[in-house]
């Protein structure tokens, strides 16, 4: 049904449109018109008409136009709005499903958390099972603590009577009949002893726990009854052969001390023999009368490093090296590095030679703490300070012999320390064994050829002769300034096995003994915590015979703690924020590191390092690079902070910093020291070896060491090289470091 508004406003605009059509046809005709009379009026009026209806008609135009586009728009609202509802309408229907699926879902975790709290309650009560098989085990073990309890004092009264016997056999007749029949009678004595703890030992009856708990503490009991025996052996084999006037205490035979028996740590045992048979000297004498005992040969690689000392031992006849991780129980990294300080309480007692977890207790009652010991023994000869960073002045250090008799007393507490570890966590190894020790101890290249290298040698000597007194435990500087002096007297006469050894080259043994290693020039950098140690070096190997030679060395205080302190400084920023930045914990830095005068010192080490030794290994004679091919110069990396990403990428940046390819040396290859085959890590995870390096080289025995000569020594052969002619060849001269 059509609408009849709609039809007359329709009829309406086309009579309009008509009329605006017949208006401009007679406009037309009257401008026409106009020209021919030359009057106006006839053109005027009919125009005025057509503008009138076309403004009417324009206007009616606009409103139907609107009027259709709020039509189309109301259809396009009524559409929307019915896809809207049907939009709804499926997504309330998937958020139902997912609903669905979340409460299905929640079901099941009810379910397996009950079956959780099943299994919870299951393992309740297994651990309180397990507790109380714990502590009738623990039972058992108190009882046999008691047992061993009774045992090492019946030990101490074999001790007890044997030193009665000799005070007796010292004061009694000389009468030789006498003298075999107080023989006999300690003989029988200590057999019948001897017997009666064997009873006891076999009549014990051992559980898995207990056999645990004392397995380590019978074999050095077993062995000092058997020196004991071998004592008394040897006392009535000289009292044969030798005059009956002679006082009975000076024919003893002496032995080596014995090692530590090691109780149970619910037992409060003595831990030493008397002092008359420990402390007593070895004499060929007395090794006649030990003949049964076997060699062993231990050989102590000491990393007496800038703020931690590493140790490893080698027993030489197998060929195996092992580090001293310096606890009893579950090996951790922290623990196998010695702190290089020494603390003074407020009594002047010195304590040192502890592990990290050892100090904790004390780090309150600690009135002065020394550190940088070794870097203070080196800067009385060579400066190890800049303009920087300088070493802490303390009044304590007030003259040059009491930085030497600190050092001394660290040191030998370390080798104490190292040689009752192995006594106590390597019985396999010592029982029945006749110990030789000897020690080797790092000492960086640079102090090696220099004056500096006769005050660590004294040193040395001096802690290796204190590791053989007795009593040292608990000493302050004015007591241990008494008991060196007279040693001081005795270093050129006495035997000291304790020898100073370049850690570079300890380190350069090891990348040798890895087999990783060809023959060729090579630059080797170990990152410490207090210095950074840098040398040059050529690997030969002629005809079975290895050796090395040194180039270059140089040592500076730019190790990771010295250098976080100086950046800090430079840059107005906390160690700890430079900490963070090395460690790759925190980028906040980077850039400002990265262009800090610091970092440029370790790059101008670096640099001098690599430049001299390559320029003197040409000197030699050697290539670092052939016509068709170009080998990488290789760059070895070790210390504690061997595997910073700081340090290495200073390493790498050094090479265009400093133009050295315009020098015509290689581009770098930085690698880490790989882990060699014949070392017994303890625990310690082999990722961790570039820490232990230097301790692992210097475990070596000096005559299984390959030959090295020192920069010194190569200087003094070098032969002239052709009057005019560069050694590095006709190539710009790199960036030489001043």
């Amino acid at each position: 049904m059509s609408n009849p508004f709609f039809a007359r406003r329709t009829q309406r605009s086309h009579l309009l449109q008509v009329a605006e059509y017949t208006s401009a046809a007679f406009a037309v005709g009257g401008v026409v018109v106009s020209a021919l009379s030359q009057q106006v009026a006839w053109a005027a009026a009919p125009l005025s008409l057509s503008l009138c209806l076309n403004l009417v008609n324009r206007r009616r135009f606009e409103q139907q136009t609107e009027q259709r586009f709020n039509g189309a728009i109301a259809q396009i609202d009524q559409r929307l709005l019915h896809l809207d509802s049907r939009v709804l309408e499926q997504s309330t229907q998937s958020l139902t499903e997912r609903v669905t699926d979340l409460s299905e879902q929640l079901t099941a975790f009810g379910q397996r958390q009950n079956q959780t709290a099943i299994d919870l309650s299951e393992l309740r009560s297994q651990l309180s099972q397990l507790q109380e098989r714990f502590t009738t085990t623990q039972q058992g073990q108190n009882a046999t603590a008691t047992h061993l309890g009774e045992l090492q004092a019946r030990l101490s009264q074999l001790n007890a009577q044997l030193t009665a016997n000799q005070q007796r056999q010292a004061d009694a007749a000389t009468s030789q009949t006498g003298l075999e029949a107080q023989f006999s009678q300690v003989r029988e004595n200590l057999s019948q002893e001897i017997q009666d703890i064997r009873q006891q030992l076999q009549a014990t009856t051992l559980n898995l726990g207990e056999f645990r708990a004392l397995q380590q503490a019978f074999p050095r009991l077993a062995e000092q009854i058997a020196q004991l025996q071998e004592q008394l052996r040897a006392i009535e084999a000289q009292q044969i052969s030798e005059p009956a006037d002679l006082r009975i205490e000076n024919r003893l035979p002496t032995i080596e001390p014995p090692p530590t028996i090691v109780a149970p740590e619910f037992v409060d045992l003595p831990t030493e023999l008397e002092p008359e048979v420990e402390q007593a000297p070895i004499s060929p004498a007395d090794v006649e009368g030990l003949s049964d005992l076997e060699d062993l040969v231990l050989n102590l690689g000491i990393d007496f490093g800038t703020s931690f000392t590493k140790v490893c031992f080698r027993d030489v006849a197998r060929d195996r090296s092992e580090i001293v991780t310096f606890t009893d129980e579950v090996t951790h990294l922290e623990e196998a590095l010695l702190p290089t300080k020494i603390g003074i309480l407020p009594d002047g007692t010195l304590m040192t030679g502890l592990t990290t977890s050892e100090w904790k207790p004390y780090e309150d009652q600690v009135q002065t703490t020394v550190e940088f010991i070794k870097m203070r023994l080196a800067d009385l000869d060579l400066s190890q300070c800049n303009e920087s960073w300088r070493l802490e002045e303390l009044p304590e250090l007030d003259n040059p012999e009491t930085v030497e008799n600190l050092c001394a007393y660290y040191l030998s507490r370390i080798i104490v320390r190292a040689q009752t570890w192995i006594r106590q966590n390597k019985p396999e190894l010592i029982i029945n064994q006749q110990i030789g020790w000897s020690a080797n101890v790092g000492v960086p290249v640079e102090y090696c050829d220099s004056k500096a290298i006769n005050r660590f040698e004294k040193v040395l000597s001096l802690a290796w002769l204190l590791s053989h007194e007795p009593q040292t435990e608990r000493m302050t500087i004015e007591n241990l300034h008494d008991r060196l002096k007279p040693l001081r007297a005795t270093l050129e006469e006495a035997a000291i096995y304790c020898h100073a050894i370049p850690e570079i080259a300890a380190e350069a043994w090891s990348l040798i003994n890895s087999l990783e290693i060809d023959e060729g020039f090579y630059a080797l950098f170990d990152v410490g915590d207090g210095t950074l140690d840098g040398s040059s070096f050529q690997y030969r190997n002629e005809a079975g015979e290895k050796k090395v030679d040194f180039f270059f060395g140089k040592v500076d205080p730019l190790g990771v703690t010295a250098f976080c302190q100086q950046s800090a400084k430079e840059l107005n920023l906390l160690d700890t924020d430079v900490k963070d930045t090395l460690r790759g914990n925190s980028t906040r830095y980077s850039v400002q590191l990265r262009s800090s005068k610091t970092r440029r010192e370790i790059q101008k080490l670096i640099a001098k390092v690599i430049l001299k030794g390559c320029r003197r290994y040409v000197e030699h004679g050697g290539t670092l690079m052939k016509r068709g091919f170009e080998k990488p110069l290789n760059i070895l990396m070790g210390g504690g902070g061997g595997q910073s990403i700081f340090y290495t990428q200073a390493i790498k940046d050094t090479y265009s910093d400093f133009k050295h390819k315009d020098a015509l040396i290689p581009e770098y290859e930085v690698r880490s020291l790989p882990a060699p085959k014949d070392l017994e890590t303890n625990g310690i995870s082999n990722r961790e070896f570039h820490r232990f390096a230097v301790a692992y080289g210097l475990s070596i025995p000096t005559g299984e060491q390959p030959e090295i000569r020192l920069p010194s020594e190569m200087e003094q052969i070098k032969p002239a090289p052709p009057q005019g002619e560069d050694p590095m060849g006709k190539a710009p001269k790199a960036n030489e470091p001043r």
